[in-house]
């Protein structure tokens, strides 16, 4: 199944999504996750996956922090990248505004930029969600897996209309945000 196909994109290559950049899963090795020692000290930014799902396109604050300890059992992702989850809140995505660290019920996707772009994934993912999501459902907890977001094939355009695409809407996208960083300080 080609999750964006439409009358209007039949020109489009074909690809998976493995072919268009890195695709990594987060990494929180110990447990319990709660565990008091992976948070002491803090300094290491941490994004769960209700705050990938509550962010307007750039994740830009965050409520945890590990400790040397915690980034010891983790991996610290840059700026730039695509959050994806793949558990309880299936298929939300933001960037990181900031490095960052995530679990392992996120995907971090890293563009190859000569092919395409985090922020044009971004976007092919807002509009294939509700597909992914319905199947995820059944299980006890909603969950896909890395080969299977790997697997994923997406009509994607040349990357010079892929820009061009991302121009338009992340222009207004910008425009949002700034309106809802306006109002937020208004309401302050």
């Amino acid at each position: 199944m080609i999750y964006n196909e439409s009358k209007y994109n039949t020109s489009w290559k074909t690809e998976k999504l493995s072919g268009l950049g890195v695709f990594s899963r987060g990494i929180s090795k110990h447990r319990p996750r709660n565990d008091p020692r992976l948070f002491t000290g803090g300094g290491y930014p941490l994004v769960q996956t209700g705050e990938i799902k509550e962010a307007n396109l750039f994740i830009t604050s965050h409520t945890q922090e590990y400790g040397e300890f915690g980034l010891q059992q983790s991996r610290l992702w840059d700026a730039g990248t695509l959050c994806i989850t793949i558990a309880a809140n299936i298929a939300e995505t933001a960037i990181l505004s900031y490095p960052m660290c995530f679990p392992d019920s996120v995907v971090g996707f890293q563009a190859n930029k000569a092919v395409s772009s985090e922020l044009f994934m971004y976007y092919v993912f807002d509009y294939i969600r509700t597909a992914i999501q319905g199947a995820a459902t059944g299980s006890a907890q909603d969950n896909i897996n890395i080969d299977y977001l790997t697997s994923l094939e997406f009509k994607i355009p040349s990357k010079e209309y892929q820009d061009k695409i991302v121009g338009i809407v992340g222009s207004l996208d910008r425009m949002i945000l700034k309106n809802e960083q306006i109002n937020d300080n208004l309401a302050a």
